[in-house]
């Protein structure tokens, strides 16, 4: 019973606090192939913008973002009333990342992604650039290497002291450990150097054993609380 009352009270936080993180993307659109013209940009969400230059969309949603794109033509009918006429231009899907932000071009009826820039991040994670895909998989061999957990641990050790990672380079991490006490000592390390916490429970789920399981869940909810003390009662 304490088991699901606690698993219970870590994906509330995880939700609630995570949901600002999934939703602090900016999405740029550049349509100055065809300037002084209007654009109407629906998004799945329901979200509707309207503007006559380059659009700037704050607060998407990480992941897959279904969006349509009109090309708007006003004309002038009866008693000087204008009407417009909206033109589909394009209708699919957009990939947006963590805390990016992502510059897309307009060019005929395609939403061609151009960059991604990741944006500066605040908290326990310094600042720092999530580590680098290619030195990521160099690290990964790296440990690959070692023969032994304990000697997999040390080597992780200095590397989580100097690199931020996603939760998804963490859980691929704890798979090559082969006890589960090496995981469970590794996901700890790793969890204050995590720019996505919220995305913890892939991590959860590579341990094997529930009652490891558990002593993640009681840490993350340790850091959880140092970081939101409780309110002081009113007197």
């Amino acid at each position: 019973m304490k088991a699901k009352i606690l698993l219970t009270a870590l994906l509330t936080f995880l939700m609630v606090h995570g949901k600002a993180f999934q939703q602090n993307s900016t999405l740029f659109i550049d349509v100055q192939e065809q300037p002084f013209k209007t654009y109407v940009v629906v998004l799945d969400d329901g979200t509707t913008l309207e503007s006559e230059s380059d659009l700037r969309i704050n607060r998407m949603r990480a992941g897959r973002n279904g969006i349509q794109i009109y090309k708007r033509t006003y004309r002038k009918g009866r008693r000087n009333q204008h009407t417009f006429f909206d033109q589909l231009m394009f209708d699919g899907v957009i990939r947006i990342q963590h805390n990016a932000k992502v510059f897309t071009q307009l060019i005929g009826r395609r939403l061609i992604t151009r960059r991604i820039i990741e944006k500066p991040r605040n908290g326990n994670i310094h600042n720092q650039r999530v580590m680098h895909p290619q030195n990521f998989r160099r690290l990964k061999q790296a440990v690959r290497n070692e023969s032994f957990d304990k000697n997999k641990l040390h080597l992780l050790n200095i590397a989580t002291q100097q690199n931020n990672f996603t939760t998804q380079q963490v859980a691929e991490i704890v798979n090559l450990f082969s006890f589960d006490s090496y995981k469970l000592t590794f996901a700890k390390r790793a969890y204050l150097q995590t720019v996505d916490p919220q995305n913890y429970f892939v991590v959860r789920n590579r341990l094997t054993f529930n009652s490891y399981r558990r002593q993640l869940d009681e840490y993350i909810l340790t850091q959880t609380n140092r970081n939101f003390p409780p309110r002081q009662r009113r007197r």
